[in-house]
């Protein structure tokens, strides 16, 4: 939707009024040429009649972007997406995009060439004019997608799949979530306290929605959940810790990990190899626990992928999500 704001600018037209036998010692500005003397706009004058009198006028008309501002990739014409849409950024810094409803993005159709896509919804692309689902990493047997089951989301290409602004659940392939216990404030494989809803953002100061995350490109992750212990449940940030350290729950934005990853498979389903540490290395397990902690590792052979199965952000509204584990009942 865009608002247009019409006003008008009135400009005095020195019009001449010749009386017998006068004769004007020289012809009469015209209304670009006076908006000219007084620094205005030049373009879009013309004379009306106020009171009888000649009078210049300007229209000028500003319009208003109630959602984001972007210009189409294809076509290079400056857009307005709707507040109740999404912009699908394919050059955020250039600010080229594409818009489409919201649950949706836009896809490339790669059966008809980059010149041609549509919108489909998240987690399936353009194939030959149809909207298709994300190929899955594996071969095992699906059930029915519910409520209560949210299947990883699937890199394609240079993606991780994962977009900022949204939130997830993390798993590892054994079916084990990224979860705290009561003891400490460490995150472990298989703990006590599992569910946690952890929001992609760019930084630490940008939380807010926007592209999907690809190779090479940095996030933090925000625990949604926090302590168990804290009565206004105050978000906090999955810590920095590496090379053994097991990393934690934090409040300081200063030490929330800064991390990136490669699209890659992990127990038959889409996953994430997430990197992290001073040197962008895997995570690995610490010790051979049943709940073990993670660190960042040096190697970067190391490979323990983890799964991100999207959930609502907002609170009270996350989904029991255990079903994405074929281990749990």
């Amino acid at each position: 939707m865009r608002f247009i704001l019409v006003s008008t600018v009135f400009l005095a037209q020195a019009f001449t009024v010749l009386c017998q036998n006068e004769f004007p010692h020289q012809a009469p500005l015209t209304c670009e040429e006076r908006a000219a003397l007084q620094g205005l706009p030049t373009d879009g004058w013309k004379v009306i009649y106020k009171d009888g009198q000649p009078t210049c006028s300007r229209e000028s008309v500003q319009e208003f972007c109630d959602g984001s501002e972007y210009t189409d990739a294809d076509i290079k014409i400056k857009k307005c997406c709707a507040g109740t849409s999404e912009v699908t950024w394919i050059n955020e810094n250039d600010k080229l995009g594409k818009c489409c409803p919201k649950d949706h993005a836009w896809s490339y159709d790669e059966g008809a060439g980059p010149a041609h896509g549509g919108c489909c919804p998240t987690g399936s692309h353009m194939q030959d004019g149809q909207c298709v689902q994300e190929t899955q990493c594996g071969n095992g047997d699906r059930q029915p997608h519910s409520r209560c089951t949210n299947y990883p989301v699937c890199g394609r290409g240079k993606s991780l799949g994962i977009k900022y602004g949204h939130c997830y659940i993390l798993s590892f392939g054994d079916g084990l979530q990224l979860s705290t216990v009561r003891e400490n404030t460490l995150y472990s494989k298989g703990g006590f306290f599992n569910d946690i809803p952890f929001k992609v953002c760019k930084s630490t100061d940008d939380c807010s929605p926007g592209k999907t995350v690809d190779m090479g490109e940095s996030f933090s992750l925000e625990d949604q959940q926090g302590r168990y212990n804290d009565p206004k449940g105050t978000k906090g940030w999955i810590d920095n810790a590496a090379n053994g350290a097991h990393i934690g729950f934090t409040l300081d934005a200063k030490a929330a990990g800064i991390f990136q990853g490669i699209p890659t498979c992990a127990g038959g389903e889409c996953a994430i190899k997430v990197l992290g540490g001073p040197a962008k290395t895997p995570n690995s397990p610490t010790c051979p626990a049943v709940s073990s902690g993670i660190s960042f590792y040096g190697n970067p052979k190391l490979h323990d992928p983890i799964r991100f199965s999207e959930v609502t952000c907002d609170d009270y509204e996350v989904p029991l999500t255990s079903g994405i584990s074929p281990n749990v009942q």
